[in-house]
């Protein structure tokens, strides 16, 4: 595993987000999800999931779930570039995890990705099926975390003070 990165202390201070996670409370994130029958199979199921950040830039991304499980699954939410094409990762979905692809607009700062995860985490939290107590963030593929992968894990554990 890749050694942790170390952030700019300001990243990690709870006061910098509190206006931040204010603004992003204020932001309703009118969720819509399309069937991807294109994409699905009779052991996978995928749906387009689109939805809004805290300023109202849409966010996309893929949901891929085994339709042969009824019980609440964890959730695995990856991240991928402006320019890469998603792709479904049919052995998290066949052990019975959802697979989460989430698109990183192109040029969008540190602060406001970390903000795009928390929010990725509320939409995950509000899907049938999904157990809210088991959403991951995956490694990239050089086994590191992303930063705002990092800084929103630290933000939901209350580990970030100030």
């Amino acid at each position: 595993m890749a050694p942790q990165r170390i952030l700019h202390p300001l990243l990690m201070d709870r006061r910098y987000w509190r206006n931040r996670l204010r603004e992003q409370q204020l932001t309703r994130h009118g969720l819509m999800i399309v069937p991807r029958p294109d994409l699905s199979s009779g052991a996978c199921d995928v749906q387009e999931v689109r939805f809004r950040a805290h300023d109202g830039l849409r966010l996309w991304g893929l949901l891929a779930r085994c339709p042969l499980f009824r019980e609440a699954r964890p959730v695995r939410l990856r991240r991928i570039g402006p320019c890469d094409a998603p792709e479904i990762d049919r052995a998290c979905v066949e052990s019975g995890s959802v697979d989460w692809i989430l698109q990183v607009p192109a040029g969008r700062r540190l602060e406001d990705r970390v903000l795009d995860v928390l929010r990725a985490f509320e939409v995950a939290e509000s899907l049938e099926g999904v157990d809210p107590a088991r959403i991951s963030l995956a490694t990239g593929d050089d086994g590191a975390r992303p930063d705002e992968f990092l800084i929103a894990s630290e933000l939901r554990s209350g580990s970030i003070v100030g």
